[in-house]
């Protein structure tokens, strides 16, 4: 029991850095894996459907929860859903100032070399030490730096936050419209996603009916000259969504980190060409079940002499 008070009087301040609309965002695109999962009739194509979905919810539950900041005598740790991911000993600590962070660096945990970043947002208090550097992400980093000052005693020479920040840090004057507008396109980038169980449902609803040997390519003429096993039209058709989509997020969030104008207008073409995608999957199985149907008797004209 002395121990565990002990621990408790070390601890100086506690804090927590998570982003609720960024687990919202990932659970909406591993809605897709997941429906997938339950839809795909090949075993392959499920192992890799679940696989992307436990790693998506594990991401959802790491952006939910957030990381956690423990401030304590002697040192500084991060942890995230009860595991510890780092300790900063005071001893190392060099200096520390407030930047901007933004998402072509990455959100969530990134390591590169003898840097280490826990972000979730475009704050970070950039801690310099004398085995690295660490990035802490947080809304209001004025707090992690007081909570640091109180740590290591060293302060920041009486510089305030916004003396520290670039000229692109978002500054609390900034137009809250922006960053809504923010929100929504990276909503609108994860719901393109959902391209992808629409997909394997077209095909799971029409699976018990397809022919063994399908038809998937054609001629300028809608004629057949391609064909290939059902499995293989299943796996064809979910492959070339899951290219497109991996294609037009990562072009997505890259036209809005640049802050490019065109970012919406290609968004809206990025959806034209997934529902062009989806359009031709759903006449690819209407096709098939079509050369299955029975057809009508002909119907013998007589035609008077």
């Amino acid at each position: 029991m002395e121990t565990s008070s002990t621990v408790r009087s070390d601890v100086i301040a506690v804090e927590t850095h998570s982003s609720p609309l960024w687990g919202l965002v990932i659970l909406l695109a591993v809605l897709g894996p997941v429906v997938s999962v339950a839809l795909v009739p090949l075993a392959a194509a499920r192992v890799a459907l679940a696989a992307v979905a436990v790693i998506g919810l594990s991401a959802t539950a790491m952006a939910w929860g957030g990381f956690q900041y423990r401030f304590l005598q002697h040192w500084v740790e991060i942890r995230t859903v009860g595991f510890r991911l780092h300790t900063i000993p005071k001893q190392a600590i060099v200096s520390y100032s407030i930047e901007s962070w933004s998402l072509m660096r990455g959100y969530g945990i990134r390591r590169g070399g003898n840097i280490r970043a826990y972000v979730w947002g475009d704050k970070v208090i950039h801690i310099k030490t004398t085995n690295g550097e660490v990035f802490l992400g947080h809304k209001d980093p004025d707090r992690i730096v007081r909570d640091l000052d109180r740590m290591t005693g060293l302060g920041r020479s009486g510089l305030s936050s916004e003396a520290q920040l670039s000229g692109n840090d978002v500054l609390p004057g900034d137009s809250m419209d922006r960053d809504r507008n923010r929100s929504w396109y990276t909503i609108a980038i994860w719901l393109m996603w959902l391209a992808l169980p629409i997909t394997a449902l077209n095909y799971y609803q029409a699976w018990d009916h397809l022919p063994a040997r399908m038809a998937v390519h054609f001629d300028a003429n809608w004629q057949p000259n391609g064909y290939t096993s059902r499995e293989g039209a299943l796996m064809l058709g979910l492959g070339i969504m899951a290219v497109m989509l991996v294609i037009f997020t990562v072009g997505g969030f890259v036209l809005r980190a640049a802050k490019s104008s065109p970012a919406w207008p290609m968004l809206a073409v990025f959806y034209v060409v997934l529902g062009f995608i989806c359009y031709a999957n759903y006449s690819i199985v209407r096709f098939n079940l079509n050369l299955l149907a029975p057809r009508p008797p002909p119907v013998n004209i007589n035609v008077p002499e």
